[in-house]
């Protein structure tokens, strides 16, 4: 082929000016399945319950303190063991944080949440090279929006940014097999940023019982099975590259059963259709079982290791919606591959062979039917005309997503971010507390400001946040008792040296406030529409 000239038959390309000036509808697809996930992180508060003592715990480690290994910071578990084994992400999150602040937070996560659906994106493209980028653009959209609830700023996203990363190189194995190498160095990144690091290995033997299943025209198994099978085995051992090494995947496992954490975190418990990600993550089961039969009509076969890794990831979302995020994004690159992929069920570049027809006489070669993809000078297909239109739409995307940045909003004093960009994070509670407060006081708190209180206010020792399986049992009975004011409420607060009492107005916490006030031993220092503070008489 001449360089700089097009392929026979095909559009001449277009430039990048004139793509971004004047994009195609498909192209304007394309921007779109990026930029309005982006556009909803941008939009969407930072629930601080999981995300500010990662910040704590990440600047500790910037500041040489080490990997955080016993509790320091609550009274009800102090001393007792912590396996920190997301530092890698707070590390991260703690250096965003230092470099820009809480709207660097917030762009921070607008990008990884592009970054993860470019990437699903590219996978289905890789994936099903055949499907259009507007179709393409639509899955991407539908996984988004089944996996929106799930995208706060965490280590999780931190985690689905390599799911992601994974699936993509997974996708063009083919094309591209020596990116598969990257799976290990992926993996070993992961495995030091969240718990989901287990699914690295999954993912890689997926593909390799899909390698496994495919036969070339003349019977033979795939090379690609032995090559993948190695991989696989050294992503399992990249994952043992953490400070931790075994014992992150005994944490992991332990996470996932710990009785305490399936009880008190919604997240962790089997999803059903009360809540809006159970009726997303149901819809989407329901319509990928919809496109698999369909598949199935057309075909009458789909390759088992499709089947094994929809029923897998379906059943992970359905005991926990924790495990929607990863449904969500590992779907819809399995039914483009299924949708897309030729009659016979082989996902791969090579399909069965049939019968072969006995040698018979060749024809003579003639004239090739005009038109045809290989005709000898055919004038190349004309380039897609893009519209200004579509042009505009990218230019008022491009307006709004600099209109939802943080730093154009007033500071709240109370948080120190930009007004509205936190939840979990009350104002008027958090500046009185720091007003109040001392490192000598132990504070009995609303779990689910825990993490908040002990970034905002560090001085204090708190009895609850968000490490529900570091804090013992034992200390979670006793909040309960004390929140509904039960007989013994007061010599808990006793024993455990409490001085100050913070309520959740929205938790209910009027039981509590009726016995405080009727006590007499404790008085009213701050109340407002989030909650109140309480202090202990003669502090």
């Amino acid at each position: 082929m001449t360089p700089g000239v097009p392929p026979i038959g095909l559009p001449e390309g277009r430039s990048l000016p004139r793509r971004i000036l004047r994009p195609t509808f498909p192209e304007l697809w394309i921007f779109l399945a990026v930029a309005l996930p982006a556009l909803a992180a941008l939009a969407a508060p930072l629930p601080t319950v999981d995300l500010a003592y990662q910040l704590r715990a990440g600047a500790d480690i910037l500041a040489g303190r080490g990997i955080p290994s016993v509790d320091t910071w609550t009274f009800t578990a102090a001393g007792r063991p912590w396996l920190d084994q997301q530092w890698g992400a707070q590390a991260v999150l703690a250096a965003a944080y230092g470099v820009a602040g809480w709207t660097g937070l917030a762009i921070a996560r607008a990008a990884l949440v592009a970054a993860i659906f470019g990437l699903v994106l590219v996978a289905i493209r890789r994936r099903a090279p055949g499907i259009g980028g507007r179709t393409a653009a639509w899955l991407t959209l539908a996984a988004f929006i089944v996996v929106a609830p799930a995208l706060a700023l965490r280590p999780q996203l931190l985690g689905m940014l390599c799911f992601a990363a994974a699936l993509t190189v997974i996708a063009g194995r083919r094309e591209r097999p020596g990116l598969l190498w990257l799976l290990p160095v992926i993996a070993a990144a992961w495995a030091n940023l969240h718990g989901s690091f287990v699914l690295a290995p999954v993912l890689v033997g997926l593909a390799w019982l899909e390698d496994l299943g495919e036969r070339s025209p003349l019977g033979e198994r795939s090379p690609r099975a032995g090559r993948t099978l190695v991989i696989a085995v050294a992503t399992s051992a990249a994952t043992l590259l953490t400070p931790f090494g075994l014992v992150a995947w005994r944490y992991a496992a332990g996470l996932a059963t710990n009785r305490e954490v399936t009880a008190r975190i919604t997240e962790w418990q089997p999803t059903t259709l009360a809540t809006v990600p159970g009726v997303l993550f149901w819809g989407s089961v329901a319509l990928v079982g919809v496109a698999v039969a369909l598949v199935a009509l057309r075909r009458r076969r789909i390759p088992w290791p499709a089947l094994v890794t929809l029923v897998a990831f379906a059943a992970l979302g359905a005991m926990a919606e924790r495990g929607i995020a990863w449904w969500s994004l590992i779907a819809v690159v399995a039914v483009a591959g299924l949708v897309a992929s030729p009659p016979g069920g082989v996902t791969g570049p090579v399909a069965p062979a049939g019968p072969v027809a006995p040698a018979g006489p060749v024809a003579p070669a003639g004239p090739v039917a005009p038109g045809g993809p290989c005709e000898a000078g055919a004038p190349p297909r004309p380039a897609p005309r893009g519209s200004i239109v579509n042009g505009l739409v990218v230019a008022v995307v491009i307006v709004v997503g600099a209109a939802l940045l943080p730093s154009w909003r007033p500071v709240d004093t109370g948080t120190g971010a930009p007004r509205g960009l936190l939840s979990f994070a009350p104002s008027g509670v958090t500046a009185a507390l720091r007003e109040l407060a001392s490192p000598s006081d132990r504070v009995w708190n609303p779990q689910r400001w825990g993490s908040w209180l002990e970034f905002a206010v560090p001085a204090p020792a708190y009895a609850f946040d968000a490490r529900i399986e570091v804090i013992p049992p034992e200390a979670w009975r006793d909040g309960e008792l004390v929140a509904a004011a039960e007989p013994g409420w007061d010599a808990i607060l006793d024993a455990a040296g409490v001085t100050i009492v913070v309520i959740d107005a929205e938790t209910g916490g009027w039981p509590l406030t009726q016995a405080l006030a009727a006590s007499g031993e404790w008085s009213l220092r701050h109340e407002d529409g989030d909650g109140a503070i309480w202090v202990r008489a003669g502090r």
